[in-house]
């Protein structure tokens, strides 16, 4: 994105120009960059993309939000992040880099590890993901063509996102027994 002083020979400029660029600001500075009409493709890889974003946005909720603090930690999960994101990087966004992972492995990574758990300990997680303030909700999923296809369970958002702690070096590996906050 191109940074601009004065454009359009005014002090500010905001809008489409000739149906190719845009005018608008960006965290306080005058920008321009080239129109772009979106798609949304609604593939099974897209679709993929947005579910995890959709869990992580989940587990980013609920580290913005609590005051609770991971068993053997002193500062908020929020906190840490803030701490282990590279400088001019933020701590959100950090976060979703490290859940996520190149081309995703570290989100299937999870999910693969998530598999391997027993029924028992899917039911210690769900109920772990109830016993939070605030409590990590379920999280619909969709499918190729924007089909509904079953929703992620509050404990499996949860080991996600404890996962993605993990990613990001801020916790050990989740195992059966979810993590206590207090």
């Amino acid at each position: 994105m191109a940074k601009v002083t004065g454009p359009l020979m005014s002090m500010d400029a905001s809008g489409s120009y000739a149906g190719t660029i845009v005018f608008t600001r960006w965290k306080g500075r005058n920008v321009v960059r080239q129109l772009v009409t979106p798609a949304n493709p609604k593939s099974l890889n897209q679709e993929t993309a947005r579910n995890a974003i959709r869990v992580l946005g989940a587990g980013q909720r609920f580290a913005n939000q609590t005051t609770q603090i991971r068993g053997g930690e002193t500062i908020t999960d929020k906190d840490e992040l803030i701490g282990l994101a590279p400088s001019g990087q933020a701590w959100n966004g950090f976060f979703v880099k490290s859940a996520i992972g190149a081309g995703g492995i570290s989100y299937d990574e999870a999910t693969t590890a998530w598999n391997a758990l027993l029924a028992a300990d899917h039911t210690n997680w769900d109920n772990a993901a109830a016993g939070l303030v605030p409590a990590i909700p379920a999280v619909a999923q969709f499918g190729a063509g924007g089909a509904a296809a079953p929703a992620l369970t509050a404990g499996e958002v949860y080991f996600h996102y404890e996962y993605g702690l993990y990613k990001a070096g801020a916790a050990s590996m989740p195992t059966a027994t979810p993590s206590g906050y207090m």
